[in-house]
């Protein structure tokens, strides 16, 4: 194993700076795998989502990239070059404890810590390893929902605009989704091509899609337009005019989250919209809502207007 920081090796390590990365692989010659970039604390939330991506990953014989961002609690912004024992000491243990949870896992998996902002490390992540999904774990402490969504989901999508994943902390399910509730509102959409790049994993899970729409109280319904741009994005194999399920007379988080219980969803899609995540209102967006909410996995799919 080798400790890179620029040019700089393990010996150097005292003058490691912010872009630092540190990469451990269990196995050789597995980038062209499928990647699932799995953003971990080693929390419990973290577990559950490690837990959900490898059922995922083994579907499509994938890998798994386990990416710790380390944020140094001792060091200054004046002198980001300089670290001390303390802190140096914390991201061995801590790369430590993520060797051996990938060591532990039972697909080809590699552990990474990364210094610096949490926005560049997701990106630098994207760059390098490709992935399919980027998953990460929902704590249940509301307390700390508003952060994962300001500080983790929204950088992660403005840095990325890769599919994300949230799965809420101790979630536990042994198979593939095979209910997904999609959330399409009454404004045309198109999918980016990382979200399209789902095609493969969606159609293992042989799921059963419904598309639902929360319309006003009153007046025409424009479910159409949504059923029209769910169907284009072809991900969700044959949808017809009986795949809608339209609910009324809801807020319309509320109206996705009492929609994916009715049907008993064991996954709900939702789309993320540029103008919420650029613009700095994604955590009042009606994704956001849902993220904080939903009993099951939240697939976040960005799309391009």
């Amino acid at each position: 194993m080798r400790v890179m920081c620029g040019r700089a090796r393990v010996a150097d390590f005292y003058t490691i700076g912010p872009a630092c990365r540190v990469r451990f692989s269990t196995t050789k010659s597995t980038v062209m795998l499928p990647a699932f970039v799995v953003l971990t604390d080693l929390s419990t939330a973290a577990e559950s989502a490690l837990t959900y991506a490898t059922l995922l990953a083994q579907r499509l014989s994938g890998r798994l990239q386990l990416l710790h961002v380390y944020q140094d609690p001792m060091v200054v912004p004046e002198a980001a070059m300089v670290t001390v024992p303390l802190v140096l000491e914390s991201r061995k243990v801590l790369l430590s404890e993520l060797v051996e949870r990938a060591l532990r896992l039972p697909i080809p998996a590699s552990a990474e810590l990364a210094v610096g902002p949490f926005r560049d490390a997701v990106a630098e992540a994207v760059q390098v390893h490709h992935p399919l999904l980027l998953v990460l774990g929902r704590e249940k402490d509301p307390t700390l929902l508003d952060q994962l969504i300001r500080l983790q989901a929204t950088p992660i999508l403005q840095a990325a605009r890769y599919p994300l994943l949230l799965v809420p902390e101790g979630y536990t399910s042994s198979r593939l989704p095979r209910r997904l509730v999609v959330a399409a509102d009454d404004q045309p959409f198109w999918l980016t091509a990382p979200s399209l790049a789902l095609s493969e994993l969606l159609d293992h899970c042989y799921a059963t899609t419904t598309v639902v729409h929360v319309a006003p109280e009153s007046g025409p319904s424009r479910a159409d337009v949504g059923l029209a741009s769910v169907q284009r994005t072809g991900l969700f194999g044959s949808l017809t005019g009986n795949s809608l399920y339209e609910i009324r007379e809801a807020a319309p988080a509320d109206g996705i989250l009492q929609a994916a219980e009715e049907l008993q969803a064991e996954m709900v899609v939702v789309l993320a919209r540029p103008h919420s995540f650029l613009g700095g209102l994604f955590h009042r967006s009606v994704t956001a809502q849902v993220l904080r909410h939903s009993k099951v996995p939240v697939l976040v799919l960005p799309t391009t207007a």
